[in-house]
């Protein structure tokens, strides 16, 4: 298989398996009443946005054994790169001084990792072509890397539907979703048991010993209301539970740290009140600086290495949208194999700083089409904007602001429209249980656990920047056998 791009066969093969759903739908005798019924077992789910269930596709993106190697080689090849940054950044000082960090960020992510293995979760967001099989890439995530839970909600919702009965009756299938939850706590776990300051005894004296207990997880976010993921959150709290690990979710800014010993006060799930033997990290380092003062108990108890944080601070190196400008630095260049270097040059888009020197921003922003525009670091595509999207005037004044922005920094992008596919779109109007199907956007996203492939996640809409807060859906993904 060419790794350069999806080969014309895979290409063609994942094409067929879409217009042989498509027909099953068109020939369903009862298609309105799946599609309700699709849309009501989304709302009897956990994955909902500003209460109401997620939007999601209706025709699951299906894909064979050959794409499947081909997005596995993809996200085990970033996660190497990524890794290899990681132990530069911690080791050669000329690879530290490239990066634009706030000094509490700096500070942060020159802690180091409890545990031996660099990146233990990450999710990398890619565009592919679909029709020439050529692929860019939009951004890294790292620890609070999220999506699992409304793929599997858009999966339940219409795995009860004829049309998906039907084709599992024709074909071998099989999905990602053991893996993306039973294999993130089996993985989170080994971690945890290698930190040999998770089972200390140092308790004090009026409580069980930690060695004597169950240890207890803390999932630690920032949880502003209503919360996107508290849905996925609890539903891997209680997979902890089930595999015998009490575990909780706590909001960074409801924690006490005593100098010995982290403290959730109120949790959202689980224990009030309880000791932490070990954190995942499900705040990103941006929400921790808006809350600076409020989350310090969280940074001190990391900072005196009281408990173990799986999802360690460094992680933020590899997922603070700058790396995507400095990768073809040539100090960056140095650090990769000829192969990786071709895989940088071929697959990560060109970028900039906005304040970069020599960069022609006059030329940038009389080519808004060329282009799209971010801020080094936030999430749900807040602040992202498409040139395509925008007036010659608009993106000017949007480049204008960004320039100005003294607190957060961007970098403009080269843009690669999202490929076009086929499906049916449900968001729960009374006109979606019987449209034509109708041609969205798609937005990969590989989860890659403990350096191995993981699964996919599949956004899909009708913008060129593709989220759930521009009328974005989330795709069930089905891998054929054949």
């Amino acid at each position: 298989m060419n790794f350069d791009t999806l080969s014309p066969a895979a290409l063609t093969q994942n094409t067929h398996f879409t217009c042989e759903y498509l027909n099953l739908v068109a020939e369903d005798s009862h298609d309105e009443a799946d599609r309700q019924l699709a849309w009501a077992r989304m709302g009897e789910g956990t994955a909902f946005y500003h209460g109401k269930p997620n939007a999601f596709s209706y025709v699951p993106r299906i894909f064979g054994k050959d794409t499947r190697e081909f997005f596995a080689n993809l996200a085990q090849t970033t996660h190497s790169i990524m890794t290899k940054v990681l132990d530069a950044y911690a080791h050669d000082q000329e690879i530290r001084k490239l990066f634009r960090f706030d000094p509490r960020v700096e500070k942060l992510v020159s802690l180091p990792a409890p545990y031996d293995l660099a990146l233990p979760l990450t999710r990398v967001d890619f565009m592919l072509d679909e029709t020439t099989g050529d692929f860019h890439f939009c951004e890294f995530n790292t620890d609070a890397s999220s999506g699992m839970d409304e793929t599997r909600n858009a999966t339940n919702a219409v795995c009860d539907t004829r049309p998906y009965q039907e084709f599992l009756a024709r074909h071998q299938c099989t999905n990602d979703l053991g893996a993306l939850f039973e294999g993130w706590v089996q993985t989170f776990l080994e971690l945890a048991r290698s930190c040999e300051c998770a089972r200390v005894d140092d308790s004090p004296s009026d409580e069980q010993p930690r060695s004597d207990r169950p240890l207890h997880v803390g999932i630690v976010v920032c949880l502003e209301d209503p919360h996107p993921h508290i849905g996925e959150l609890q539903t891997y709290a209680e997979l902890f539970e089930a595999a015998g690990v009490s575990c909780s979710i706590y909001d960074a800014r409801e924690l006490a740290f005593d100098g010995t010993t982290l403290t959730g006060k109120h949790a959202y799930f689980g224990k009030d009140n309880a000791q932490i033997d070990v954190i995942w990290r499900f705040c990103i380092v941006v929400d921790l600086l808006k809350y600076w003062d409020e989350v310090q108990p969280l940074i001190e108890a990391v900072e005196h290495f009281a408990v173990p944080m799986i999802g360690a601070f460094n992680t933020q190196i590899v997922h603070d949208k700058q790396l995507f400008a400095l990768l073809r630095h040539p100090n960056m260049q140095a650090l990769f194999t000829p192969e990786e270097r071709a895989f940088i040059a071929d697959h990560i888009p060109e970028t900039h700083f906005l304040d970069e020197p020599g960069l022609d921003i006059a030329a940038i922003a009389a080519n808004p089409h060329d282009w799209v525009l971010k801020p080094t670091d936030w999430y749900a595509s807040i602040n992202v904007v498409a040139g395509p999207e925008c007036s010659p005037d608009e993106w000017k004044l949007h480049l204008d602001q960004a320039v100005q922005n003294p607190e957060t920094s961007y970098i403009v992008q080269r843009f690669y429209p999202p490929s076009q596919t086929s499906t049916i779109p449900i968001y729960g109007n009374p006109a979606d249980f019987e449209a034509a199907p109708t041609s969205v956007g798609n937005l990969f996203g590989a989860y890659v656990y403990a350096g191995e492939f993981a699964g996919l996640y599949v956004r899909q809409g009708p913008h060129d920047v593709i989220g759930t807060a521009r009328d974005g859906l989330v795709a069930p993904v089905l891998w054929a056998a054949e």
